[in-house]
């Protein structure tokens, strides 16, 4: 890519992210543990559908599953406020991940969508934790 199509593209995405701001006007910058930026608004809440499901850790057995709950706007995400939301860990001994007692109302609390809070409880569901034998 050129340098001219590199600056473009840059004006381009700065174009929609104001198309953004002027529909929700209390966006931040949000900077996860590894400096991935994310666009976070508290207005968007109420109006997520869509999630990204990953660990804080990559190393740990027990490490925590975090949710980031967002809706596409414009082409851009954005993700809600708080951004992130530590709802179960990986299952130490064996596969699948374990469930925190109460992510469901802690995300209600913060005005998440039922849909979101479904396509959670669905992924629990697909991923049972399994003991694995001595």
């Amino acid at each position: 890519m050129s340098y001219i199509e590199k600056i473009k593209k840059q004006k381009e995405e700065i174009a929609k992210i104001e198309k953004v701001l002027e529909l929700y006007p209390d966006i931040k910058e949000n900077v996860d543990r590894w400096s991935n930026k994310k666009l976070s608004s508290l207005s968007i809440n109420s109006e997520t559908d869509q999630i990204y499901i990953d660990y804080n850790c990559g190393c740990c057995e027990d490490s925590p599953l975090q949710v980031w709950p967002y809706k596409k706007v414009k082409g851009i995400k954005v993700f809600s406020n708080p951004a992130c939301f530590m709802v179960g860990e990986k299952n130490e001994w064996g596969s699948g991940d374990i469930e925190y007692d109460g992510w469901q109302d802690k995300l209600r609390k913060e005005n998440i969508t039922e849909i979101v809070i479904n396509k959670i409880q669905m992924f629990f569901n697909d991923n049972k934790p399994e003991d694995y034998e001595d």
